[in-house]
């Protein structure tokens, strides 16, 4: 379960850097160009990174990550991370959390693996 993990944080640290969601979608670009001394790259969600290492960073500021025999929590306590990820208003949806396609099928074999294992102990 940690290395689906880990390859989790990896695929969303490289969806942030290039603006989109686990699945491949593109998040909508920002409406203005940021000051100058914030976020010259104009990348959605990364004016200050604090999202992004919250998600992505074990030890960050409001980074959410448990591993038990049951499965797996990677998530934020970053208070505007659900505006971001569903939208709101006039903000529009930038989701960053989620798994993608490498993640699903890894998940997949290492849990079919963990059940005829365990079919096998019987």
């Amino acid at each position: 379960m940690n290395d689906i993990l880990d390859l989790t944080k990896e695929q969303l640290s490289l969806g942030f850097q290039s603006g989109t969601s686990p699945g491949g979608a593109k998040w909508p670009a920002l409406k203005r160009p940021r000051p100058p001394h914030r976020n010259q790259n104009n990348k959605p969600l990364l004016d200050t990174y604090k999202l992004q290492q919250s998600v992505t960073e074990a030890g960050a500021e409001d980074h959410l990550e448990s591993v038990t025999d049951q499965g797996a929590i990677l998530g934020t306590y970053v208070e505007y991370a659900g505006t971001h990820q569903s939208g709101y208003g006039a903000i529009p949806a930038r989701p960053f959390l989620g798994f993608s396609e490498i993640v699903q099928e890894l998940a997949t074999d290492d849990i079919a693996s963990s059940v005829i294992k365990q079919i096998n102990n019987l």
